[in-house]
């Protein structure tokens, strides 16, 4: 398993936001850690059976190594069992969806599931609450979450295989047989792997230089988009530049960059993503999605610096709102205050409180350009109690006041 347990929220939070569908994960004790689902789901009166029902699903102590579909009282689930080194960390279960809108059938087996239920209504009202996703595509989500967290491509065929619940998708793969050959006659093709590889090392490397060069032929080359939307193009290209975005932030992380500075870009994209109504435009976005992650990899490593300065900046950067002290500073990286006080200064060319104030400064001209809030309260939450003290250090550092600088910038 190539990404940490500390990932996995962030990637369910992904997972829920773009399809919509609840997120679980159940720790090697079978407890629920931590959930992402809709706040109906987590109001009603089904929120707790539905727990309990996924509690009472067998988990065994050696895990497959490919999803495992289940579906219980007409809903439907994947599980992906997490483990490193052989050994079982907890489940993954995305769930649950429909396949398709509930049926007169579906009602009555409902009814039967439930039957000691008093409010067949409210029953109705929570299936009809859950995302539809048909087969194939819920066949492809499976595959799409193992590669996140594994980074190793599963074959379709396999999982089909290995799980009886997808006996009857047998039949719909010569369907997907006849829509290659149509892909293959109107000439559409999804990405050629080898560049999208490419594209991403060069991220990771922070290769800026080179990501011309490769990247009309990578993700966000027009021609060459899959379709993740029969019911809409623009939302297809969405969910194909959403899953393009978070394995561009996963290679600029591997790449040296700030975690939280990656996962803050990241969802700042994917929201900026979400606004747009045109293809150019969303290709567009992505390209400077791309093109910005990659810079803030090669800054990084044109800043080398000895771990415990690195451990110094990231905490510095990930506190700027809080108050941070020297003390704290030499606590975390295990030196002595006098001795990581000289090292800074040694290495950065500033002193730590130089830095720190630098840090928020930085910090406020991206408040002042990007919102309305009043200065007074930018200068109080960044820890500058006194607001002519925080215009005067504003003004060393940019040659202007904070209001000037809005101003400037409007």
């Amino acid at each position: 398993m190539k990404n940490s347990l500390t990932d996995l929220p962030y990637i369910c939070k992904l997972l829920h936001e773009t399809y919509q569908i609840s997120v679980f994960y159940l720790n090697s004790f079978q407890e629920f850690e931590y959930e992402y689902l809709a706040s109906d789901i987590r109001n009603g009166p089904y929120y707790i059976p539905l727990k309990e029902l996924l509690v009472a699903h067998p988990y065994q102590k050696n895990p497959e190594e490919f999803p495992i579909f289940f579906t219980k009282a007409e809903m439907n689930f994947f599980i992906i069992h997490l483990q490193e080194n052989k050994q079982y960390l907890g489940s993954l279960i995305i769930g649950p969806s429909l396949k398709s809108e509930i049926s007169g059938e579906s009602i009555r087996i409902i009814m039967d599931t439930y039957k000691d239920n008093p409010n067949k209504r409210k029953l109705i009202e929570f299936y009809q609450s859950l995302p539809i996703i048909d087969q194939p595509a819920f066949l492809s989500l499976s595959l799409l979450v193992y590669y996140i967290i594994y980074h190793h491509p599963l074959d379709s065929s396999l999982v089909i295989q290995n799980n009886k619940e997808l006996a009857s998708f047998h039949a719909q793969i010569e369907n997907s047989e006849l829509e290659l050959s149509k892909g293959r006659r109107n000439s559409i093709f999804h990405t050629n792997l080898s560049y999208e590889r490419v594209l991403l090392d060069y991220v990771r490397k922070g290769r800026k230089d080179q990501l011309k060069e490769i990247i009309n032929y990578s993700i966000v080359g027009e021609a060459e988009l899959g379709l993740l939307s029969k019911r809409s193009r623009i939302r297809s290209e969405k969910n194909l530049m959403i899953t393009g975005i978070a394995l561009v932030c996963r290679a600029a992380i591997e790449g040296g960059l700030n975690e939280e500075t990656a996962f803050t870009l990241s969802d700042f994209y994917i929201q900026q993503l979400e606004e747009l109504v045109h293809i150019n435009a969303i290709l567009t976005l992505m390209e400077e999605a791309i093109y910005d992650f990659t810079n803030r990899v090669y800054k990084a490593n044109q800043q080398k610096y000895s771990t415990a300065i690195t451990i110094c900046q990231q905490y510095i950067y990930n506190h700027l709102y809080e108050d941070i002290t020297l003390d704290q500073l030499a606590e975390i990286t295990h030196l002595s205050s006098n001795y990581l006080s000289s090292l800074f200064k040694k290495e950065v060319g500033q002193s730590i409180s130089e830095y720190i104030q630098q840090q928020r400064i930085d910090e406020a001209k991206k408040l002042l350009t990007l919102t309305n809030y009043p200065i007074t309260d930018i200068s109080a939450w960044l820890s500058f109690n006194d607001q002519s003290y925080f215009i005067k250090i504003f003004k060393k550092f940019t040659g202007l006041t904070p209001k000037q600088y809005r101003n400037d910038k409007q």
